[in-house]
């Protein structure tokens, strides 16, 4: 270190003023940087001048609130840690995490168009959850040249600040008075901040829906809500608007127990599901197992998850029952229906998943009272090894079924066309195929270019093909067995995986086809073969397995939200769910619905699930079916 630098700590070191003028200086310095790498979010903004006129003072008001803990804290540190080394390494480290966050948390949003949330923490701090993510060593090498790039630039910027602040002590009118940070809050942010809340607010009171959507492109951007103010003090009427509220914070699941016929039938359950499997990959070149299946089986070709993750098409597909009871039913580890019932008549169950059943939850839920019967610890470190070993620890247990003639639910959940999409190295019938998941080029502010993109789309249908050729050796091994007769096999994804069709990469982004369109294929006893066309869901398989063994139908709404599959109503708005919010597809769009206090009001959008601004007519055509999605995710709470 220079002389002239330990000069000027030796000073700083006696003078708490100069250091929390540094402080205050550096954290002026790290508002600019961090509106610099905020400029990431602008890519998402409407050319349009009205969103830009919102959207750079929107961007610099949100930094300065995302700053002020941080500012605050630094500059407090200041006045009582009296080592400007120490208190500048202090700031360095946390300004450092806080740029790499904020810069994360653009990543985040390009791909999947929300913040670092609960869904976010809840990946990184659920065992199990190393099953479902991989960033591999372009993301890691970035965050770890990202911490000594912007450590670097700490370290340089505190030593300018400490020097400016002597400089000011010795002389309180110097030639640089416009750089004090005084004046730039005073003649630069606040009145940035103030321009942005007075367009918000005008936003809020006239719902003007561009607005207030291209607010959320800022994390945790902190709204002004003057709905109360207006109608109370200034007169104004507001809209309301529909909300479904969470009236309950525990179960009362079931209210009434199904009445299975005791001399009804008791076929045996398979149920195959695979990762990520949009509706469009049944097809002969893609999954000719599963193709070859769904000629002799009811193929439900209008066919919707109930979530656009794991955790909430599960949730559909076991329960019956919206993504609004996940954290209720996870709470009291509460046990769906359909497995307390199978176990009462007497059913033998087998779990097996390539994927760590503790994220999501379902050992903890779904799973609960069956534990000892899930298998998920398969060792290999590829997904798709994985997945074999898994469909053959499946095809061993059925064998051990034929010979005890026990009536059986089997499950399997096969992981590799999850991403990053894995599947033998020298199994590539689809190319050029990408070698590897790079999310740095996925994640681009511009997107992917066109041939990485279309590489990627290549590596997932590689992995559906191997998973399929799975699913295939599964039934070879039922007919084997001598099992198919009695045995109902349903073959389907917990979710869809989209490519950028509409703006998103990967699914938990949106509720739109390629994240949601999945999928359904049953064939067994008492199932007539043929094309099912009218409208489905995942909410309908626990009613209909169970009614195909003698469950009284009249008392379905007592257990479940959801229908049966071989009597769907045509004229049915449909719903799926994600964290904190649900969406339901109807004939004009899709609608978009906060669950209580979730940052947002109701939206809709179209099926390419772009804003629709004049929504009122809308909302207005669909107030019974939104009253009855509010009804439908309090009914099982108390």
């Amino acid at each position: 270190m220079s002389p002239q630098i330990s000069e000027i700590y030796e000073h700083a070191k006696r003078s708490s003023g100069v250091r929390r003028q540094a402080a205050g200086r550096l954290w002026l310095y790290n508002v600019g940087l961090g509106c610099i790498v905020g400029t990431n979010y602008l890519f998402h903004v409407p050319d349009e001048a009205k969103t830009w006129f919102f959207a750079l003072p929107a961007l610099v008001s949100t930094v300065v609130f995302l700053t002020l803990i941080p500012g605050g804290l630094v500059t407090l540190i200041a006045h009582f840690l009296s080592r400007p080394r120490l208190l500048g390494g202090t700031q360095a480290a946390l300004w450092t995490v806080f740029h790499v966050l904020l810069f994360a948390d653009t990543r985040i949003y390009n791909i999947f168009r929300y913040h670092f949330n609960g869904q976010v923490l809840n990946l990184i701090y659920t065992r199990g959850s190393e099953d479902a993510i991989h960033l591999g060593w372009q993301v890691w090498t970035a965050i770890a040249l990202g911490l000594l790039g912007v450590g670097a630039i700490q370290t340089f910027l505190w030593r300018r600040a400490v020097r400016f602040a002597v400089e000011d002590e010795r002389d309180p009118w110097p030639a640089r008075r416009h750089l004090r940070p005084a004046f730039v809050w005073i003649v630069v942010l606040m009145p940035a901040v103030f321009v942005e809340k007075t367009i918000y607010a005008q936003a809020d009171l006239s719902r003007d829906q561009q607005v207030k959507a291209l607010s959320r492109l800022f994390p945790l951007y902190p709204t002004l809500p003057l709905e109360d103010v207006a109608e109370t003090i200034l007169g104004v009427d507001i809209d309301e608007l529909p909300e479904v509220d969470i009236d309950g914070v525990a179960m009362n699941y079931p209210l009434l127990r199904p009445e299975i016929d005791p001399d009804g039938p008791r076929p045996n359950f398979l149920l195959l599901v695979v990762d990520c499997l949009r509706h469009d990959m049944v097809a002969e070149d893609t999954a000719p197992y599963m193709d070859g299946f769904a000629r002799d089986a009811r193929v439900f070709s209008d066919h919707l998850s109930g979530g656009n993750s794991t955790r909430y098409g599960m949730l559909s597909m076991i329960y019956g029952l919206h993504g609004s009871y996940w954290f209720p039913i996870l709470k009291e580890g509460t046990s769906p229906v359909l497995v307390d019932s199978l176990l009462d008549e007497g059913y033998e169950f087998g779990i097996f998943s390539t994927a760590s059943q503790n994220y999501p939850e379902l050992r903890s839920t779904a799973w609960s009272r069956i534990g000892d019967r899930v298998h998920d610890d398969f060792p290999s470190r590829e997904a798709w090894k994985r997945d074999e070993e898994s469909s053959a620890a499946l095809i061993e247990w059925l064998g051990k079924r034929a010979d005890d003639g026990q009536p059986f639910f089997g499950f399997l959940l096969l992981d590799a066309p999850h991403q990053t999409y894995s599947h033998p190295p020298d199994q590539t019938p689809f190319t050029p195929s990408a070698p590897e998941l790079d999310y740095l080029k996925m994640t681009a502010n511009e997107g992917p270019d066109p041939e990485t993109l279309w590489r990627v789309y290549n590596r997932y249908r590689n992995a559906v093909y191997h998973a399929d050729e799975c699913v295939g050796r599964v039934l070879e091994a039922l007919d084997e067995t001598g099992l198919s007769d009695d045995t109902v096999v349903v073959v389907t994804g917990d979710h869809g995986e989209e490519f950028r069709e509409h703006g998103f990469f990967g699914h938990t982004s949106a509720y739109t086809a390629p994240q949601v369109h999945v999928p359904l294929l049953m064939r067994g006893p008492g199932i007539e073969p043929g094309l099912e066309s009218r409208p489905t869901s995942h909410l309908d398989l626990p009613a209909t397995l169970l009614e195909l063994i003698g469950a009284d139908p009249t008392a379905r709404d007592r257990w479940t939200v959801g229908g049966n599959l071989f009597a769907p109503d045509p004229e049915r708005r449909r719903v799926m769910s994600g964290w904190n919010e649900v969406g339901m597809w109807v004939p004009d769009g899709i609608i978009r619905v906060p669950l209580s206090d979730y940052p947002f009001e109701v939206e809709v959008y179209d099926r390419g699930w772009r804003l629709i601004t004049e929504d009122r007519e809308i909302l207005a055509s669909e107030s019974e079916a939104l009253e009855n999605l509010a009804a439908e995710c309090n009914r099982f709470l108390q």
